[in-house]
């Protein structure tokens, strides 16, 4: 009689979870991320290593820049899952964007090794690599993405800004425009695109 209670309230109490962390996701696909957070954390009071809600606080986290406790999170729920490959990516996107690009680099090498065709790892490897002067390193982890996925804007524009940056700028403004080829409205590839082009005319008239 103990054990079917026992179990009664077992289940009533992860179907509350769901409930909550349904709720909780709302929450964070309209913006609402300390909301969101708020849900999570009373999942978790109910179910401490639900891995959903583990996952979904930390990314709630790294949309408000808190990149330390997003990692924290991250690694709770590898604790739960340790084979969860999507899970140590956001980790080493974080550890990105905190400015750990050793980090972020050594996490996504194993990723890429499980994983040969993950361009997302891919791509934040390369960002990774260019922080760290391994310029040739990420031009052909950028290319690699591409070729998986010819249509990926993100790996598209930041080869445009690796090439921007080591002065390449015919190699820049083509990377640009095939950008905006699959994205019309990416703004950020329109101003990157007039910042190459001043370049080039600065150089032309120089010689």
């Amino acid at each position: 009689m103990l054990k079917n209670r026992a179990k009664k309230k077992e289940i009533l109490q992860q179907s509350d979870v769901t409930d909550i962390i349904d709720l909780a996701d709302d929450k964070f696909k309209r913006g609402k991320f300390s909301e969101a957070i708020r849900h999570y954390d009373a999942a978790l009071e109910l179910v401490p290593d639900n891995f959903r809600a583990l996952h979904n606080k930390g990314l709630a986290l790294f949309a408000l820049n808190k990149f330390e406790k997003a990692i924290e999170c991250y690694d709770y729920a590898l604790q739960v899952s340790p084979n969860a490959l999507h899970v140590k990516l956001n980790k080493a996107i974080a550890l990105n964007s905190k400015s750990d690009f050793s980090g972020a680099k050594n996490l996504l090498d194993q990723i890429i090794e499980l994983d040969p065709t993950n361009k997302e790892a891919l791509n934040a490897r390369a960002l990774s690599e260019f922080k760290l002067g391994l310029d040739n390193e990420g031009i052909q982890d950028l290319k690699n993405a591409i070729e998986i996925d010819s249509c990926y804007t993100m790996a598209w524009n930041n080869l445009g800004c690796f090439y921007l940056g080591l002065g390449e700028l015919d190699s820049a403004i083509e990377c640009f425009d095939r950008t905006l080829t699959i994205d019309t409205k990416n703004y950020d590839a329109f101003l990157l695109k007039d910042m190459a082009l001043e370049r080039r005319e600065k150089q032309e008239k120089r010689h």
